[in-house]
C-alpha cells in the first residue's frame, strides 16, 4: 500500500507572470497552471491526501473531458476544482485564471463589469466569480492566523454614502442623513505587519473589544485615537502601553505615537469602494473588507506570488449563489 501524505504546498514565487497570459487563453493551459499552483510537484487526492494518484485519459492519450484524476487509495475521481471555491461550477478555468490575476495584481481590485466584458461571461456570473475569489482570500476559519503583536494601530471608519431620495420619501420620516445611517468597520494593523478588519455593529466598548481580543495579543503597545471605547478595549486585551492622538483637537502625532498607519489602509480600501466598485451593499461589505486585507497583508510580494496565494487560499472552501449575490 503506498503511504498516504499530506498535500505538499511549497512557495512558488517565479515564472507566474510569463505563464498566465498563455493559461487565460487556453483551457488545457490553465487546467495545468492550476494543478501546479495547487499541487506543486506533489498531485494528491483531495479527499484522502493520497500521493498514489493518476491522470484519466480519454481514447486518443490526451486528458479526459473534464480533466479529472483518479486515487488509487480511495478509489475515487477527482479534478483540480475538487474542494475548492470553483467546485461545480461551469465556468471555464482560463476565465478562473484571469480572474485571480486581475484581483490579485490591483491594490484596487477589479469590478465584476470588467471582468464581464473581458471575459464574455453574464453579469451575474462573474459577480459571482468574483465573490468566490474573495472568499479564497479570507483567513480560514479552522486556522485563525497569530494575533498582531509589538506596536498595534487599531481604529474604525464609516462606510456608505447619504440615503436616496426615494428611501429618505418612503420613510416619510424627514430626518436629515446621520452617521448612524454608515456601516461601521474596525481594524487593528502591526506596524511592518498583518492588518485585520471586520464589520461590528457600534463603536462601544461592547463591540470593539470582542474585536481586539480576538485579534490583539497580550502585552501589546496599542494607539489609538481619543474614542471612549478604547480605553476600556486597552485593559480588557491587557496591553502592555495604551497611546492617544487627539484627532478632535486636530492632532494627527506626536512622535511614535499616531494611527497614520491604519489610515493610510483605511484610504486605500475606501478608493477600492469609491473608484472601483462605487456601490457595495452592506451585505457583501465583509467580502471586500477580506479583499482588502489579502492584498495588504501580501504587499510585500510580487503579483505572482500573490495570486498563487490567493490560488491556494481557495482549498477547503465553498460559497453557494444564494450565499454569494441574492438579495
Amino acid at each position: 500500500m503506498p503511504r498516504k501524505q499530506p498535500c505538499k504546498v511549497a512557495e512558488n514565487k517565479s515564472d507566474v507572470v510569463r505563464e498566465i497570459p498563455i493559461a487565460c487563453s487556453n483551457e488545457d493551459a490553465a487546467v495545468d497552471f492550476l494543478e501546479r499552483k495547487r499541487w506543486d510537484d506533489v498531485p494528491c487526492c483531495p479527499r484522502c491526501g493520497d500521493t498514489d494518484v493518476y491522470k484519466m485519459q480519454n481514447r486518443e492519450g490526451g486528458r479526459e473531458a473534464h480533466y479529472r484524476w483518479r486515487c488509487r487509495g480511495c478509489k475515487k475521481q477527482y479534478s483540480v476544482r475538487t474542494g475548492t471555491v470553483f467546485e461545480d461550477s461551469r465556468i471555464p478555468l482560463r476565465h478562473w485564471c484571469f480572474a485571480f490575476w486581475a484581483a490579485c495584481s490591483s491594490k484596487k481590485g477589479v469590478s465584476a463589469l470588467q471582468i464581464q466584458r473581458q471575459t464574455g461571461l453574464s453579469y451575474k456570473s462573474a459577480l459571482f466569480l468574483m465573490h468566490r475569489i474573495r472568499w479564497a482570500m479570507a483567513d480560514n476559519p479552522n486556522t485563525p492566523p497569530p494575533k498582531l503583536s509589538g506596536i498595534v494601530e487599531a481604529d474604525e471608519t464609516r462606510i456608505g454614502g447619504k440615503p436616496r431620495a426615494a428611501d429618505r420619501k418612503k420613510r416619510g420620516d424627514g430626518r436629515k442623513w446621520s452617521k448612524k445611517q454608515k456601516t461601521i468597520v474596525a481594524a487593528a494593523v502591526e506596524r511592518g505587519g498583518r492588518v485585520r478588519a471586520e464589520v461590528i455593529p457600534k463603536v462601544t466598548g461592547k463591540h470593539v473589544t470582542p474585536f481586539l481580543k480576538q485579534h490583539v495579543a497580550a502585552g501589546t503597545t496599542l494607539m489609538t485615537d481619543e474614542h471612549t471605547a478604547y480605553p476600556m478595549a486597552a485593559w480588557e486585551i491587557r496591553a502592555a502601553e495604551h497611546h492617544t492622538v487627539a484627532h478632535g483637537s486636530g492632532e494627527y502625532a506626536r512622535g511614535a505615537v499616531t494611527t497614520n498607519t491604519i489610515e493610510g489602509f483605511f484610504g486605500l480600501f475606501k478608493r477600492k469602494l469609491n473608484g472601483t466598485h462605487h456601490a457595495v451593499s452592506t451585505k457583501h461589505l465583509h467580502r471586500y473588507i477580506d479583499e482588502a486585507v489579502f492584498i495588504y497583508n501580501h504587499r510585500a510580494v510580487d503579483d505572482g506570488a500573490r495570486t498563487v496565494a490567493a490560488i491556494r487560499g481557495a482549498n477547503g472552501k465553498r460559497l453557494k449563489y444564494r450565499e454569494a449575490v441574492s438579495a
